[in-house]
């Protein structure tokens, strides 16, 4: 029997959440690299899988196909031509490439998505479409830096945010992988009630109502994977049959928000997810709660939405001091100085961006 290929993989993650994905990786017995913009692993059709099927912090996961210098264009078609393409692209079918170039000979990024396009037709019987969007089909992902080529499939399609249940958003949401990298970040034990008194639609109750009942993100979606020549569909079963025996009883979990038309939207987004979650039109102070809980949240802090941001986190840290006899707590900020308004001692975990604002998560942990 044929040893099974084994691939070179990359879980690609916003830059400052790589530590949280490389330990995603870990928990499901996978070694990684954190690198910057994600983790390099290895593995088969069983890795890539289960990658696709479990982050719940990683935005799509590369297969990298084709490594080799490259210093002209007609060196650039020769190489991309041996590689085996058939296996991602068996039928013709729409294709967007990206292409980056960085103090290199070839620095012309259209010129060189147009030499990779004939490499692999060359190699291909069949043509393959352009596609105007990611979304459309697998992408591929070109990167030449110093002359030496490096050439990706995604192998997720849809980025891996896409869980398939935002029905309904409200301003300024917070991506789904944003907030799964909060709830993991804040040590939450998936037992001790977790709260968001800024929940919006919904976003960070709805994952941890996900991890809390070992739901995988990639449950109820399809991936690029399916549609390559050597998909395994048997092995996709068993996994997914896998991970339904795992599924457990959901935690109990608590939405507030000030804004009716907020909850609306977080409890048809909670009925698309199939998930548990308790939603309530709420302003400080939220009274009738456990005196112990895990409180994950993104307050608003005045960029997108127009609020006094500072009496918004000095609440929230009264009310954290005053409603509960112990809490562990995580939220974003886009300042050490607003941070500090909350009274609560706590410490920077990390930093990314959130919907082009850079904001820092603070812990208590």
């Amino acid at each position: 029997m044929a040893s099974e290929t084994v691939f070179r993989l990359f879980a690609v993650s916003q830059p400052g959440i790589e530590e949280i994905t490389c330990s995603e990786l870990n928990n499901l017995g996978i070694e990684g690299k954190v690198v910057p913009g994600g983790v390099e692993f290895k593995g088969g059709l069983r890795e890539l899988y289960l990658s696709n099927l479990w982050l719940r912090t990683a935005n799509r996961i590369l297969v990298r196909v084709a490594s080799f210098k490259v210093r002209s264009f007609s060196g650039l078609v020769r190489r991309v031509s041996k590689y085996p393409w058939e296996i991602y692209f068996p039928v013709s079918r729409k294709v967007k490439i990206r292409v980056t170039c960085k103090k290199s000979r070839l620095y012309h990024s259209s010129a060189v998505a147009e030499r990779v396009w004939k490499g692999i037709h060359r190699r291909l019987r069949h043509k393959l479409e352009h596609a105007k969007f990611e979304d459309e089909g697998t992408s591929i992902i070109v990167k030449i830096e110093n002359d030496f080529c490096t050439i990706s499939v995604n192998s997720s399609g849809a980025s891996l945010h896409k869980r398939g249940y935002r029905v309904v958003e409200t301003e300024a949401p917070i991506r789904e992988t944003l907030a799964s990298a909060m709830i993991i970040a804040s040590g939450w034990d998936r037992k001790t009630p977790l709260i968001d008194p800024f929940c919006g639609s919904g976003t960070i109750p709805i994952e941890a109502a996900l991890i809390g009942a070992n739901i995988p993100p990639g449950f109820r979606r399809s991936f690029a994977f399916m549609d390559w020549k050597n998909f395994n569909s048997t092995l996709w079963n068993q996994l997914l049959r896998d991970a339904e025996k795992e599924i457990s009883e959901y935690p109990p979990i608590y939405g507030f928000d000030i804004s009716e038309k907020a909850i609306v939207a977080a409890l048809k987004n909670a009925d698309a997810a199939g998930v548990n979650v308790s939603f309530k039109v709420a302003s400080f102070p939220v009274s009738g709660l456990p005196p112990l809980a895990f409180v994950v949240t993104n307050p608003p802090y005045g960029k997108r939405i127009k609020v006094n941001s500072e009496k918004v986190y000095r609440e929230f840290g009264n009310w954290l001091n005053t409603a509960f006899s112990g809490f562990r707590v995580a939220f974003l900020a886009p300042s050490a100085r607003l941070a500090s308004v909350t009274g609560i001692k706590c410490k920077k975990v990390t930093a990314f961006s959130n919907g082009g604002i850079r904001v820092n998560l603070y812990c208590n942990r």
